[in-house]
C-alpha cells in the first residue's frame, strides 16, 4: 500500500490525515486519489467498506474554496447513508475549516435550514431532497466543481435515475463527475453512456474477497428456522446479518431469533428514521449481535466487519448476494457467509454461482424434480414465515 504523502495531497490534508492516524492509502484510494486530482471524470467499482468515501473525497478538497458555498456535491441513496457519509467527510473537513451539509427527505424540510441557511463547500444529499432545494434555490449547485454518484447501482435500483441525470444538467458542463459503484448494472451502464463523457474506468480490487468462506445449505422452508440456529451454535460470532426478501420477514425472523435467547432486530425500510438509526446504532455498538435486514436498507450502510452473514432467502438478484456477503471479510478479516437454498431457489442460485464462477461447498441435498415446487403446506407455513 502507498503513503498518502505519495499521492500528491495537500499538506494540510497529510496533516489531518496524521491526526486521525491515516497514513497507508487503501487500494481504492491510492488508485482513484491522483485520477481525482487531476480532475479528470472517474467510474469506478469497489465494495461498500473498502474506503470508496475518502478516495473520491480527498482529491477533491484542495480544490475548494471556504469562501464559497457548495462545490462538491455528494448523492447517496438513503437516508442512512447520507448521514454516514457526511460524517466521514465531516472528520476531514472539520479540521480544515470547511463545512459539510447533509440534505435527506424521511424528516420534516424544515429540519433542513440547518443546512440551507449555511454556507457549506461539501453537499451531501439523497437525489429528490437535494433536487426540492435546488429548485427552491436554497442551494446553489451551479459553481460545483465536482459532482459524486456514490452506490449508484442502489440509487438507480430504487428509480432516481432521472434526478441524478437533471442534477448533471445543474452543475457546470466542466464539473468533474465521478460515479462510484458495487456493480455495473445495465441501469448503471445505460447512465454512463448517456451522462459521462470522456472518463477513466477502474475495477478495484475482488468482487468477493478469497477470504470470505461460502456454504449453501439445501433445505426445505419449513426447517430454515431451526437452520438458522445451527448455524448459531455452531462457530461463536460477535455480530452477524441475516438477509430476507421481504419486509415483514425481517420482523418474524428476529422474533424467532430473540426467542431463542440471541438479541436481534429488523432493519427495513417501513421503519421510521429514528428507528433505524437507533437500530444501526446498538448494532454497530455490539448491544444487540444480530440485525436482520432486507436488500434495500442494508445497502451501503457502513457497519464495519461482520462475522457472519446468513442468507435466509436466496437473493432475487446476482448483485444483491455480492453486497450481501461483502459486509463480511472486509479489510483482509475472515468471514463466513452461508446461503439457505430450497427446491424453489435452486436455479436461481445456479445463476448466481455461474455469474460469479463461484465453487460453493454444500451441505445437504438437491430437491427431485418433485420437490422443487413447493408444496401447499411449505408455502403457507406460519414457521416457515
Amino acid at each position: 500500500m502507498a503513503s498518502f504523502a505519495s499521492l500528491g495531497l495537500k499538506k494540510e490534508i497529510l496533516d489531518v490525515l496524521n491526526r486521525l492516524k491515516y497514513r497507508e492509502a487503501l487500494e481504492v484510494q491510492e488508485k482513484i486519489i491522483p485520477l481525482t486530482l487531476q480532475g479528470n471524470n472517474v467510474v469506478f467499482t469497489s465494495r461498500t467498506g473498502s474506503g470508496k468515501t475518502l478516495a473520491y473525497t480527498l482529491g477533491c478538497l484542495g480544490k475548494l474554496d471556504k469562501k464559497k458555498g457548495a462545490q462538491l456535491v455528494v448523492l447517496v441513496p438513503t437516508r442512512e447513508l447520507c448521514v454516514q457519509v457526511g460524517k466521514e467527510i465531516e472528520t476531514i473537513c472539520g479540521p480544515l475549516g470547511m463545512k459539510v451539509g447533509t440534505l435527506y427527505g424521511g424528516r420534516d424540510i424544515k429540519g433542513d435550514y440547518k443546512t440551507t441557511d449555511r454556507k457549506n463547500q461539501v453537499i451531501v444529499g439523497t437525489p429528490g431532497r437535494l433536487i426540492e432545494h435546488v429548485n427552491a434555490k436554497r442551494v446553489k449547485v451551479g459553481d460545483a466543481l465536482t459532482l459524486v454518484y456514490d452506490e449508484s447501482d442502489q440509487m438507480f435500483d430504487l428509480g432516481f435515475y432521472d434526478e441524478c441525470a437533471y442534477m448533471r444538467t445543474r452543475v457546470g458542463k466542466n464539473a468533474q463527475i465521478i460515479l462510484a459503484s458495487a456493480t455495473i448494472t445495465p441501469k448503471v451502464e445505460a447512465f454512463i453512456s448517456e451522462e459521462i463523457n470522456h472518463y477513466e474506468l477502474l475495477k478495484v480490487g475482488e468482487q468477493i474477497p478469497k477470504q470470505i468462506v461460502q456454504e449453501k445449505i439445501y433445505c426445505k422452508i419449513k426447517d430454515k428456522n431451526d437452520l438458522l440456529f445451527t448455524v448459531f451454535s455452531e462457530k461463536r460470532f460477535r455480530c452477524a446479518m441475516v438477509f430476507c426478501n421481504t419486509k415483514i420477514k425481517t420482523h418474524m425472523v428476529s422474533q424467532f431469533i430473540n426467542s431463542k435467547g440471541i438479541k436481534a432486530m429488523p432493519l427495513n425500510s417501513d421503519m421510521r428514521q429514528m428507528d433505524r438509526l437507533n437500530c444501526l446504532n446498538l448494532f454497530k455498538d455490539g448491544k444487540i449481535p444480530v440485525l436482520v435486514a432486507t436488500d434495500v436498507a442494508a445497502r451501503g450502510l457502513q457497519i464495519g466487519h461482520v462475522d457472519l452473514i446468513v442468507n435466509y432467502d436466496v437473493p432475487t438478484r446476482a448483485e444483491f448476494y455480492v453486497h450481501r456477503i461483502g459486509r463480511s471479510g472486509r479489510l483482509e478479516h475472515k468471514g463466513r457467509a452461508v446461503t439457505f437454498v430450497c427446491p424453489e431457489d435452486e436455479e436461481r442460485f445456479d445463476l448466481i454461482e455461474f455469474e460469479y464462477e463461484l465453487k460453493i461447498s454444500s451441505r445437504g441435498e438437491r430437491a427431485t424434480k418433485e420437490e422443487v415446487e413447493p408444496s401447499p403446506q411449505d408455502a403457507d407455513s406460519v414457521q416457515a414465515i
